[in-house]
């Protein structure tokens, strides 16, 4: 049986310290990828989301403009009142109103 000298020993740990360094590298590599495709579902979704608001929020743009374009007083009264009504939680001197309370 031949004798390994002390430069094969140190030959064959830094070949099997460098192939487990080139493995660690490669899963790494490769849960970094799946963590940004991960990330770039996310924000497309998201993306998305926004566009829907941004839609949303032209239409009511677009109706609030043409209150204002049209300069009609009744118009802006009746769009006041509704915003009064609906988010101000508002109500007309004699107007009665009534509230489900067993369901809380």
């Amino acid at each position: 049986m031949p004798k390994t000298k002390k430069g094969d020993k140190t030959s064959i740990l830094f070949r099997l310290l460098l192939r487990v360094a080139c493995a660690l590298f490669v899963i790494f590599c490769a849960v970094s990828i799946i963590n940004t495709q991960t990330a770039i579902v996310e924000k497309e979704q998201e993306l998305a989301s926004i566009e829907e608001d941004i839609d949303a929020l032209k239409l009511e743009l677009n109706e609030l403009q043409e209150i204002v374009d049209g300069e009609k007083p009744e118009e802006i009264m009746r769009y006041m009142e509704k915003l009064a009504v609906e988010s101000g939680n508002y109500a007309y001197p004699d107007e009665r109103r009534y509230y489900d309370t067993t369901r809380d």
